[in-house]
């Protein structure tokens, strides 16, 4: 009995993950319970798949297998977490391309994403998708995830990571299965989007198992000229040891990129246009790849009744290239009033050299523009880090202790030219060329105290969190000194929350926690070739000061049977805002925008009604109500003044999801609904809220799926899908920005929405 509850509560404790034999009784990935011939499956485990524990004592959400499984070709993993309370996010191109999240009014460098628990976001830049100028650096998709948990605020330090701000979203893997099998499928669907994949699990094989998935996605989008191809890898392996007391798994993902950037539009183009309108290529492109890796490798070990290590080692890659072409002709001007991305800037880079280089064509050395036309933007990174963490399973507490330590190097880099095929030339033709490393490490403990019979939960914590940087830079247009800054800071993260049950079925919470994001790699290379009072150039301390929030919370739950709803109120208390700008020649840079605060409530609700009439249905529906404004004036060069009360930017404050889930047999049904209110943008360059703002939208999409028995040779059974995104054919713009026109006129300029998706596809899985 007494192993017994040890297992129990390494289960509660989120154990029930691991494949491990507990003395006689061994457990599997699903939570089952295996005693000699007889299975039972853990209800703790399957219900924490799909739903946050009742007495858990902060606020989560979960998005299960299933819902994943069923995601629309054009979902990804950023917005399919749209569906949750207090979460926005949209794509403005096929496969993930320039997506954009906001969780809580967090950006998605104010909030972590972690894979396996291991962090994604980027060490230099914040974001774990297209951060920084990144557009289609995309980690993983959907074809590499089982399920996802999502802890809004600042919640426990085993759960949050780097930037854990406003929430932490975890993307669990996907995990081999212990039987042969596996599926091969095609689709095809509107602007003309193509997908293929194929998976297969090699089943145990002496116990070790393995998954192998292939996915690829072409489409040329709803915009003209926003074609894009992304292809994923994904690979799994557990292999059991030590009499299953003990496993070693590997996670591999490898995704690549390629396609063309979708650019934000001036309304009044597209309202001139149409919907689809695009920046002419003769006008201004983009083409970009970037192509990234993620691979973990583990060793989970029940060590006795009582302990369990888990410690992992991993390595990331991020290799990112875009060139872009903008067409001088077309600049803004008295004929053409609009800012064009990436546009010329007619620097004289080749007049540094007294003579023309012989490598430059006649043709165009001595052009007007100086051979600015063509822009190359680089940036890859590499990261090491290691991960481990100690579970003791005490008869009423469980400690974990654990930590976390990465060392992430990143070359980044700008260069202009004449011609596609440009020479990159230190000093010369390069705006900047930029090396960078940065030292981030984390340990913590925490302690789960049940009393009273499990009624109460107690969860202290503390995390101690430090980072080092160095940003060095060469000569470049925008740095007429080399040099280079270095910094560091350490700061202690307290959490503490308490679940109460009263009575069966239902459980109140609050919970306080503060944390700290550190400065992006903009906060030390803007300090690089600043001038003196003398008018000197020269290399300053960085300056800016991390990011620190102070999270409140309260909550009540309630779960009986098919039933489960919650509600929670919130406050963040935000001090040393960044405020990221760009100037007029592109160098963006960062620094502290004063004290903020967020707030906002959310309430869910979700109900397994069985079957009624013809099948069997489930609905769910979610509100959430989020605010962020400025708390203290300020005043930039760059952003001009900022008024304290003022709101902050691309913060929707009501949102509302609602959906319906239908099965019957083989076939089953999905209509969900999203709602969200209007925002207001940020200026395009100075990154503080303009005065324009983005119209509400309302989006209905609908998923349909039939699983056709085969039996016939290796086929177990065929399942065909059909998906309409946005089924109602909505214009919307999800995003925008507020600019200047050539005479001085505030205009919108958006990013559009995709409008209706159709999208068949057909899968044999044996």
């Amino acid at each position: 009995m007494k192993k017994t509850a040890m297992i129990l509560a390494l289960a509660a404790a989120g154990v029930v993950e691991a494949p491990l034999v507990f003395g006689s009784t061994p457990t599997t990935d699903d939570g089952t319970v295996q005693v000699g011939k007889v299975s039972k499956v853990s209800k703790a485990a399957a219900e924490a798949k799909k739903h946050a524990p009742l007495k858990a004592p902060y606020s989560e959400h979960v998005i299960s297998k299933k819902t994943i499984r069923n995601a629309s070709s054009m979902a990804n993993a950023q917005t399919i977490l749209a569906r949750e309370p207090s979460i926005n996010a949209s794509s403005a191109g096929p496969n993930g391309v320039r997506s954009t999240i906001t969780f809580r009014a967090f950006n998605s460098g104010q909030f972590s994403e972690t894979f396996d628990g291991i962090p994604l976001n980027g060490a230099f830049n914040g974001g774990a998708t297209n951060q920084a100028s990144e557009r289609n650096a995309v980690p993983l998709t959907l074809n590499d995830i089982s399920s996802i948990n999502i802890y809004n605020g600042i919640n426990n330090p085993s759960v949050n990571s780097y930037n854990s701000l406003g929430g932490t979203i975890n993307y669990r893997p996907r995990q081999p299965s212990h039987k042969f099998g596996g599926s091969v499928g095609i689709g095809y669907g509107s602007f003309g989007t193509f997908h293929w994949d194929a998976l297969i699990n090699t089943g145990s094989l002496d116990g070790f198992r393995s998954l192998f998935a292939y996915n690829r996605q072409t489409s040329n989008g709803w915009l003209a000229n926003d074609g894009d191809q992304n292809t994923n890898y994904y690979y799994a392996g557990v292999m059991p040891y030590n009499q299953d007391q003990s496993k070693v798994y590997a996670y591999v993902i490898v995704n690549r990129n390629v396609g063309y950037t979708p650019h934000s539009v001036p309304l009044a183009l597209i309202n001139q246009y149409g919907y689809n309108y695009n920046w002419p290529l003769n006008y201004s492109y983009s083409s970009q790849t970037d192509t990234e890796l993620t691979a973990i490798l583990g060793d989970k070990s029940l060590l006795n009744s009582f302990t369990l290590l888990n410690a992992k080692v991993y390595a990331q890659n991020n290799n990112y290239h875009r060139t872009s072409y903008t067409n001088p002709a077309y600049d803004q001007s008295a004929s053409q009033p609009y800012y064009l991305p990436n546009q010329s800037t007619g620097y004289p880079f080749w007049l540094s050299y007294p003579v023309p280089p012989t490598y430059v064509p006649a043709n165009v050395f001595g052009s007007t523009h100086y051979g600015t036309d063509y822009h190359l933007y680089e940036e890859i990174r590499n990261t090491l880090g290691f991960q481990p963490y100690l579970r003791f399973a005490l008869p009423h507490n469980t400690v974990t202790v654990g930590g976390n330590v990465n060392y992430s190097m990143e070359h980044s880099a700008e260069f202009w030219y004449g011609a596609y095929n440009m020479p990159k030339i230190g000093g010369y033709n390069n705006a900047w060329d930029e090396h960078d490393e940065r030292l981030l490490a984390s340990v913590y403990v925490q302690d789960n105290i049940s009393l009273l019979g499990g009624a109460v939960h107690i969860t202290p914590g503390i995390k101690y969190l430090y980072g080092y940087t160095v940003s060095s830079d060469d000569i470049g247009f925008y740095y007429p000194i080399g040099g280079s800054v270095s910094g560091s800071s350490a700061y202690t993260s307290p959490t503490i929350a308490i679940s109460y049950s009263p009575i069966k079925h239902v459980s109140v919470y609050a919970a306080y926690g503060r944390n700290i994001k550190f400065p992006n790699i903009g906060a030390y290379y803007n300090n690089i070739g600043e001038q003196d009072n003398a008018g000197n150039y020269v290399v300053v301390p960085e300056k800016v000061q991390p990011e620190y929030v102070s999270d409140y919370e309260i909550g009540v739950r309630y779960a009986n049977q098919g039933l489960h709803a919650s509600a929670d109120l919130y406050r963040e208390d935000f001090k040393n805002t960044f405020i990221n700008v760009t100037n007029a020649q592109g160098l963006s840079a960062t620094f502290n925008g004063g004290s903020s605060r967020y707030e906002g409530g959310e309430l869910s609700i979700e109900n397994n009604f069985g079957h009624l009439l013809f099948g069997d249905w489930k609905a769910f529906a979610n509100y959430s109500y989020n605010q962020a404004v400025f708390e203290s004036s300020f005043n930039s060069s760059y952003a001009g003044t900022v008024e304290a009360g003022q709101p902050l930017a691309n913060i929707p404050k009501n949102m509302i999801n609602v959906g319906v889930d239908f099965a019957r047999g083989r076939f089953g049904a999905q209509l969900e609904g999203k709602y969200v209110s209007s925002q207001y943008v940020n200026q395009q360059l100075a990154g503080t809220p303009g005065s324009l703002q983005i119209p509400p939208y309302f989006i209905l999409n609908l998923g349909l799926q039939d699983t056709i028995p085969v039996g016939y040779g290796y086929i177990k059974n065929v399942k065909l899908t059909l998906d309409i995104d946005n089924l109602l054919n909505r214009h919307y713009y999800p995003r925008g920005f507020e600019d200047t026109d050539y005479f001085g006129n505030n205009y919108l300029s958006v990013l559009n929405g995709m409008p209706r998706y159709v999208f068949g596809s057909i899968t044999a899985r044996f």
